[in-house]
């Protein structure tokens, strides 16, 4: 009877390791074939039936990509570069001031109004893109980052909800002790409160530069000049009139795609552990 048990949980143990193996075949299986189809010729995309294994590489189409003429792969990265950068100071700063007013500081309607913070989420971002860009068009703003730099500082819903809940977590204790010691709010978000919540974030960094590094749909829309443009856009001027060079755009699509791909790879325990500790209190 004992090893009818024994046996019966070797084999859920059994099953459960295979239905693991499997689900991580199906995720990883169009990644790999991602950064196959990014070494493979024109022709060999578009076989019948499709080769899963590729001998040999045409590394070649990297320095194609970059070359590209309408891709213009120094300068579009420099501005996604310097896009993001502004958009996850922005971020951080915003989200982390008006949580801590959600949290930190008691006033008549804070957590009603939170709800309604909290329910503009819901609201679609096409919705707003066509007010939007009537106001930017009146205030001369069209073909500027202004309108894609500027919703990052102002407190964006989902980024606040998570250092929100973080910083409900932390003991009130800490904030009587610090205006004992006579600190000022400011001193007390600064220098007590801030330090508690570096995970939350670490993990909004990590999501606003995700965020704004694949936003594809602003920029097209707001940027005019291919001087200004960003990376992500500057993946569809492979296009041309007649035809798509589809292994070239693989290729430039591995390169934009790398510098997420390693942040979240170094990162991935600080940004799961911030995630973790942000629903640790509602």
């Amino acid at each position: 009877m004992r090893q009818h048990l024994l046996s019966g949980k070797g084999m859920r143990k059994l099953g459960c390791y295979l239905t693991l193996i499997l689900l991580s075949i199906i995720f990883l299986f169009p990644l790999y074939w991602f950064f196959l189809n990014s070494f493979k010729s024109y022709e060999q995309l578009f076989q019948f039936p499709p080769k899963f294994f590729v001998w040999p590489l045409r590394f070649a189409n990297y320095p194609e990509a970059f070359r590209y003429p309408a891709f213009r792969f120094e300068q579009m990265l420099k501005n996604s570069g310097l896009i993001t950068l502004l958009s996850i100071i922005g971020a951080l700063i915003s989200s982390s001031i008006v949580a801590f007013g959600f949290s930190r500081i008691k006033w008549k309607g804070r957590d009603k109004i939170f709800v309604l913070v909290i329910l503009t989420m819901i609201i679609p971002t096409e919705i707003v893109l066509t007010p939007l860009y009537l106001i930017y068009t009146k205030c001369g703003l069209l073909d500027t980052w202004f309108p894609i730099i500027a919703p990052f500082f102002f407190a964006k819903p989902f980024y606040t909800f998570m250092i929100r809940q973080s910083m409900m977590g932390i003991p009130n204790e800490m904030d009587e002790s610090a205006t004992i010691d006579g600190c000022s709010v400011w001193q007390r978000f600064s220098y007590v409160i801030l330090p508690q919540v570096k995970p939350v974030l670490l993990a909004v960094t990590i999501m606003s530069m995700q965020d704004q590094w694949n936003n594809y749909l602003e920029p097209l829309i707001y940027i005019n000049s291919n001087s200004k443009q960003t990376i992500s856009v500057g993946l569809s001027f492979f296009s041309g009139m007649n035809s798509t060079e589809w292994n070239l755009v693989f290729a430039a699509a591995v390169i934009v795609a790398m510098p997420i791909l390693i942040v979240f790879v170094f990162f991935q325990k600080y940004f799961i552990q911030g995630v973790v500790v942000s629903g640790v209190k509602g």
